[in-house]
């Protein structure tokens, strides 16, 4: 009996050993782990900032300009517009526009044309409708009305929304701490220095109202001031002589210093011709990228190179991770000043604009067997500046 008992127990065993066998599984158990972590999603870095910037060089007022801004405003007022108005579209295009503001403006002071130059207060509204956003006033002419002419051009501007005027500075503050514009997440410095003014230097108290290029050591601090303060430091330097297209020693040798100072970029203006762009290195291995002259940008003056001018284009590009900056895709387009026989309707043209026809009726006086047509145009840019910042070749 026990050993029959003893059986069937063994059988019942073997029963619920296969029925749980065959039980469904439960919910799957985590494994154990091995050591190994899953591998992380790869991270995308963050676009490049970036920002594009245009500069053009003098805005050289003279009397026929402001006589026929006067002769289209039927209120008494002035209309600079359609003198520039050819151009609108490609200053407007930029992030930030600069532009040599070669002439005061001061409203309490009658209009006048050189040598002491003085421009109706209305020229600054057309200035930010062109677009333009800072205008350096650290050239020869500042100081033509004296320094009362520069307060009331610095207080001008500033009471424009959107123009930011640099190169001068109104008291100990602003000499500490100069201008800087963002845009597109990149903050630019802007400084203005000058070779020279027409009138006698400011002394005591103004003495830094104006910086000049023989002032090597507060060039030094201004740079490194500007470089604490924004990711880009752009200066305007007025310098060498007039009437030229070559640079002078004395010009080569303030690029250089400012590229070693720590300058980025270098817009050069007084010349009022074209002159060559080059990179210099600078320091930490940075380069600074220089154009000596841009020439005019709107004149009466009567040489055919004078009323060539050139626009600067360049793209910034900031890191958001690392901070590095880099200038890329530097390029110059042209303008044309254009006027009739006696100055009639003086205007600017863009030089893909310009053609043969219009040149031949150019009022420039011209000597014997000189020229002025788009030919003539091309080959002085040609043999101003490398065909790599212009597309033009001697070769065209």
């Amino acid at each position: 009996m026990k050993r029959f008992f003893a059986v069937l127990c063994v059988a019942l065993l073997m029963v619920l050993y296969r029925g749980g066998a065959e039980l469904p599984a439960g919910p799957p158990q985590p494994s154990e782990p091995n050591g190994e972590q899953p591998a992380p999603e790869p991270e995308i870095a963050p676009a490049p900032l970036t920002a594009t910037l245009a500069a053009v060089g003098d805005d050289l007022i003279h009397d026929v300009i402001y006589q026929q801004a006067a002769a289209r405003a039927p209120d008494g007022g002035y209309d600079f517009l359609p003198a520039y108005q050819r151009v609108q579209n490609e200053i407007a295009s930029a992030d930030l526009a600069v532009i040599n503001q070669e002439t005061p403006l001061a409203g309490s002071l009658p209009p006048s044309s050189y040598p002491q130059f003085n421009t109706p207060p209305a020229l600054a509204q057309t200035l930010c409708e062109l677009g333009f956003d800072v205008a350096n006033l650290a050239n020869n002419h500042i100081l033509d009305q004296g320094k009362d002419g520069l307060v009331q051009t610095v207080e001008l501007l500033r009471g424009v929304d959107g123009i930011t005027p640099a190169g001068v500075y109104l008291d100990d503050w602003e000499y500490s701490h100069p201008p800087v514009v963002e845009r597109g997440g990149i903050r630019f410095a802007f400084l203005g220095f000058t070779q020279h003014t027409n009138a006698p230097r400011l002394t005591g108290a103004d003495a830094g109202t104006i910086v000049y290029t023989d002032e090597a050591d507060a060039i030094r601090r201004q740079i490194a001031t500007a470089h604490r303060l924004a990711d880009v430091v752009v200066v305007s330097v007025h310098w060498g002589e007039e009437n030229s297209s070559d640079p002078t020693p004395y010009q080569r040798s303030i690029a250089q210093m400012l590229a070693e100072a720590g300058a980025d970029l270098v817009f050069g203006s007084h010349p009022h011709r074209l002159q060559p762009v080059e990179w210099l290195s600078g320091r930490e291995g940075r380069r600074t990228l220089v154009f000596y002259s841009l020439g005019n940008f709107i004149s009466a003056q009567l040489e055919p190179a004078n009323l060539v001018g050139g626009v600067a284009h360049v793209t910034v590009t900031k890191d958001p991770q690392t901070g590095e900056v880099a200038l890329t895709d530097p390029y110059m387009t042209f303008v044309v000043t254009h006027y009739g026989a006696g100055f009639r309707q003086l205007e600017l043209y863009p030089l893909e604009e310009y053609t043969d026809e219009l040149a031949a009726r150019h009022g420039v006086p011209l000597s014997p067997g000189e020229r002025f047509d788009r030919a003539w145009i091309e080959r002085l840019i040609a043999v101003s500046i490398d065909s790599r910042f212009t597309g033009i070749s001697t070769d065209r």
